[in-house]
């Protein structure tokens, strides 16, 4: 994530925002420049930076000219349209922004007073510019490892529900924040081996439908949940196979094991782990099956590599999933619990066969698709009223698929 903060001289207000928005999160790469930029740092601007916490000390003004060859993810300009020419930046952008403040620097009176105003425009930049990193940045410069735990703790909380109403967020009513995720689940009644107790509504299609699950394989299920897609391969590999679960969130496995214990079943087993680094040997399993939880991945490439390895040569995998087709809005990108909701991590669907495809699998098919309509409060949040009633203007698609393949031998 590159940033361009722009102003006409480099020395305050876009030294400011600059100090700012690292400040959120050393992750972003930020840099400033102005067209006719000063030749000192304004030392007012640092002073009240260092109240504020933030050091801008070692900045120095720098031209706009020498970053034309880059390409950036956002250029802000933050000149004050009333009483200056806001700069022209040509080079290669994806996102333009206008965030004005009015110049402190040119404030005149006592030193009180332009301290004062100092201090009040630097509160702006502060405010706003923390206002924007949230609602643009946050998600996506999240690490690996604070994805993951939002996903935990989401579906953690899930777990310790009660599970009334089919579940934390059930059909009739949501007790969690973020979106419905029943939204997307498929009904298993009349599946042999289906225990209502172990169905959290979490899934997004059946992949034991398509699996090829035969008597005596031992079948590995990743994100495992309460059990539910567990259970139903148990009554497919039957006494002879084994059938073993793999899910990240203690609350989920330790679920998982006491309705395996209510079940009484001695073939099935539970494991905490990460699914990009599974605690398996190489070439152990059958088959491997995973309902509506790749996406929460944040590797996916690594996900489908991971799977190759646990694989038997000549075995084979059939998860469901969601998927896009086109491109999101970036507000819904952006949103964490539209992550941990299993819609801003789904990747593209081509990208998401090449990952396989990547991974070594042959004989990739696609069994099914269906189209997941989003509720009207959640387009009304993330689409404007323009896009969604423009003539002819295609928004979009969210998709659950499941999908196989086979190990490449």
């Amino acid at each position: 994530m590159k940033i361009l903060i722009l102003c006409t001289g480099n020395s305050c207000r876009s030294q400011m925002a600059h100090g700012f928005l690292e400040s959120f999160d050393s992750n972003i790469e930020v840099h400033s420049a102005g067209t006719f930029p000063a030749a000192l740092i304004n030392s007012t601007a640092v002073k009240v930076m260092a109240e504020a916490g933030v050091d801008i000390s070692n900045y120095y003004p720098k031209n706009a000219d020498q970053y034309i060859n880059d390409e950036w993810d956002y250029v802000i300009t933050v000149c004050d349209d009333a009483n200056e020419t806001c700069p022209v930046f040509t080079g290669k952008v994806k996102h333009r922004l206008h965030m004005g403040y009015e110049d402190p620097s040119r404030k005149n009176g006592t030193e009180e007073y332009v301290l004062s105003e100092f201090r009040r425009i630097r509160d702006q930049i502060r405010d706003e510019f923390r206002k924007f990193y949230g609602e643009n940045l946050k998600i996506i410069t999240m690490r690996s490892d604070e994805l993951k735990q939002a996903v935990k703790e989401k579906y953690g909380r899930i777990a310790e529900q009660d599970m009334e109403e089919n579940g934390c967020c059930g059909s009739t009513s949501c007790c969690c924040s973020g979106p419905d995720l029943t939204i997307f689940s498929d009904s298993y009644e009349n599946r042999e081996g289906y225990n209502p107790d172990a169905d959290l509504n979490l899934g997004c299609g059946i992949p034991t439908d398509f699996a090829g699950i035969k008597q005596g394989d031992h079948v590995l299920d990743l994100g495992s949940g309460a059990g539910n897609d567990c259970f139903v391969a148990r009554a497919l590999v039957g006494e002879t196979g084994k059938v073993t679960g793999l899910d990240m969130t203690e609350q989920m496995v330790a679920k998982a094991r006491e309705n395996c214990k209510k079940l009484r079943y001695g073939n099935v087993e539970f494991f905490l782990g990460d699914i990009e680094s599974m605690p398996f040997e190489d070439n152990l399993f059958d088959v491997v099956i995973s309902n509506c939880v790749l996406n929460l991945v944040p590797d996916k490439s690594l996900a489908f590599k991971e799977i190759f390895r646990v694989l038997k040569p000549g075995a084979h995998f059939c998860v469901s999933d969601v998927v896009v087709k086109g491109t999101l809005p970036e507000k819904l990108q952006t949103d964490a619990e539209m992550y941990v909701g299993c819609v801003a991590g789904a990747s593209e669907i081509s990208e998401y066969l090449k990952f396989i495809d990547e991974a070594g699998f042959d004989n990739l098919e696609v069994h099914k698709q269906k189209e997941i309509k989003l509720p009207d409060s959640v387009m009304s949040e993330y689409y404007d009223n323009a896009e969604t009633n423009q003539p002819g203007k295609e928004l979009a698609g969210i998709f659950s698929i499941t999908v196989s393949g086979e190990k490449r031998i």
